[in-house]
């Protein structure tokens, strides 16, 4: 019996992939997306490719609203700032070979 590795879905993709080869954001108390390194935070997360692209077209179809349930009325901070904070928080996630990050692989940073 083998084990089998979590399978989840990027939200600007929709390609469907391991868990440990995805980056997981999460919704915050005070009403703004975390990314979430360790994919530890309580609450409901969502995951994108490790690829800024990604990211973006997450942002630009509403996919974050939508997979992490917010509410019309707590959709107010999810603005073009909160986007800058996150692509910067995932470029300092990533290695520097993009065509690695593009086949899934992440190299863990703890």
């Amino acid at each position: 019996m083998t084990l089998r590795s979590p399978i989840r879905t990027c939200i600007g993709c929709r390609k469907k992939r391991e868990k440990s080869s995805l980056i997981r954001f999460a919704f915050t108390l005070d009403g703004g997306i975390q990314l979430d390194r360790r994919q530890r935070l309580p609450g409901r997360g969502a995951y994108v490719c490790p690829d800024v692209a990604c990211l973006e077209k997450a942002w630009g179809k509403k996919a974050f609203a939508r997979a992490l349930k917010i509410a019309p009325s707590r959709q107010k901070h999810l603005d073009q700032d909160s986007l800058e904070r996150l692509k910067v928080e995932m470029a300092s996630l990533l290695p520097g070979d993009k065509d690695r990050c593009k086949e899934g692989e992440l190299d863990e940073q703890t």
